[in-house]
């Protein structure tokens, strides 16, 4: 392990390097008798103290994921996860940033400096109560106080940590119907479906007459997704698996096209998808995503009439003749 490495390691307030700094950081200082530094020794001790505080609290802040919680046993999945949810997301939340986990790390460190004083004035009552209850070195007793303050401190964290990683992972399946399928969804599938004969069209057509939609939660169906189930005694489609090579193309929100996907998996209809239009320029697509629109924005199904059919080709898609 290279130094970037330790770096991460001893950053990551879960990891045992981290426990292990800290904890000597926080009883190194407990040996020290303020009482006894000069004035310019004890602005430099002060200074070390919120200097500890910040570090300790910027890393704190750092995004964690279930591998910073080292030997603490794998992740439970115990729900699907959505992959098209993941992209995108892959990797830990940070709502704070880097510049927040700076201003909050220099805010502690101040802090620290402002109680010093009333942090000193604690360890002189304990340091005296010490020799007073007859410990012939009250410093090491401090120092040994801390230090175990320190651990027990890290491993609530760490502890902390991990339930906050299986809550997050560790969510219900939602609840999944099947209901009737939209009429309007069924006759757009229809009419992509009838453009041909062959890749397995007339076994797509029958599954699709006797399909129903999946729903999940309130019952509703999505414009631009909808999941299909079909009768498993029917006979399956060749080829089984991949995109359905017609596709349609319709114009919608200011005059944009949107593509008609059908998906087959392992011979039956799996979904069909309404997609951004693949004939979009880079500007087009660009201007669409900085204004933060989305094909969720689609109220309706188009009417088969007023979808064009394209088949895919070599070149590309190209309407029908």
């Amino acid at each position: 392990m290279g130094i970037r490495g330790v770096l991460r390691r001893v950053n990551d307030p879960s990891s045992v390097p981290h426990g292990v700094v800290s904890t000597a950081l926080v009883a190194g200082l407990a040996l020290v008798e303020p009482r006894r530094l000069t004035t310019g020794r004890r602005l430099v001790y002060r200074v070390g103290i919120a200097a500890m505080t910040a570090w300790m609290v910027w890393a704190s802040l750092r995004p964690k994921s279930d591998e910073t919680v080292d030997s603490a046993g794998p992740v439970p999945l115990l729900g699907p996860v959505d992959p098209a949810a993941s992209f995108g997301s892959l990797g830990p939340a940070d709502p704070l940033g880097p510049l927040g986990r700076a201003a909050v790390a220099t805010g502690a460190a101040g802090a620290a400096l402002g109680i010093a004083e009333a942090g000193e004035a604690l360890d002189a009552r304990l340091h005296d109560g010490l020799v007073r209850a007859g410990a012939r070195r009250p410093r090491l007793w401090l120092a040994a106080g801390e230090a175990a303050l320190s651990i027990a401190a890290w491993w609530a964290a760490r502890r902390l940590d991990r339930v906050s990683i299986d809550t997050e992972y560790a969510f219900e399946e939602p609840a999944r119907a099947l209901v009737e399928l939209p009429g309007e969804l069924r006759d757009l599938a229809l009419h992509v479906l009838s453009a041909t004969e062959d890749h397995g069209a007339p076994r797509l057509r029958e599954q699709l007459a006797a399909a129903r939609a999946i729903s999940f939660d309130d019952g509703a169906i999505e414009i631009s997704f909808a999941q299909f189930d079909t009768p498993t005694d029917l006979p399956r489609a060749v080829p089984g698996n991949g995109v359905f090579p017609v596709i349609g193309r319709f114009r919608a929100l200011d005059s944009r096209t949107f593509d008609i996907r059908i998906f087959v998996d392992e011979g039956r209809l799996e979904s069909i998808h309404i997609d951004e239009g693949a004939d979009w320029t880079p500007e087009e697509r660009d201007d669409w995503d900085d204004a933060g629109r989305d094909v969720g924005e689609l109220e309706a199904w188009p009417a088969p009439a007023d979808v064009e059919l394209l088949s895919e080709t070599e070149s590309g898609y190209r309407p029908l003749t």
